[in-house]
């Protein structure tokens, strides 16, 4: 989904709810914008990759198999639509 927000409006919410660690892109305006938040103690995520369409992370929980999330919100243009896919395609090799 698009965020439409910069993540400093909403970060002291998530802090609340116990989200306390993230990863962002930041709307330019209100278009765009990815987020990935986690609560510390019950997960670790490292962010390897972070485009203004994609955010591609390593997730770890104990006693769980490492796994890799990729966020995209690509761009309605389609020109500028492949830079994505070419960045799935290359975090694919790194960890396939």
């Amino acid at each position: 989904m698009e965020t439409k927000v910069p993540f400093s409006i909403m970060s002291n919410f998530f802090n609340r709810l116990g989200f306390t660690a993230s990863s962002i892109v930041d709307p330019i305006g209100k278009v765009g914008g990815i987020w990935i938040i986690w609560d510390i103690s019950q997960v670790n995520v490292r962010a390897s990759f972070v485009s203004s369409q994609a955010i591609h992370a390593t997730i770890h929980k104990e006693d769980y198999e490492e796994w890799v999330l990729a966020a995209v919100y690509a761009s309605p243009n389609p020109a500028l639509r492949e830079s994505p896919w070419d960045d799935l395609e290359g975090s694919g090799r790194e960890h396939g």
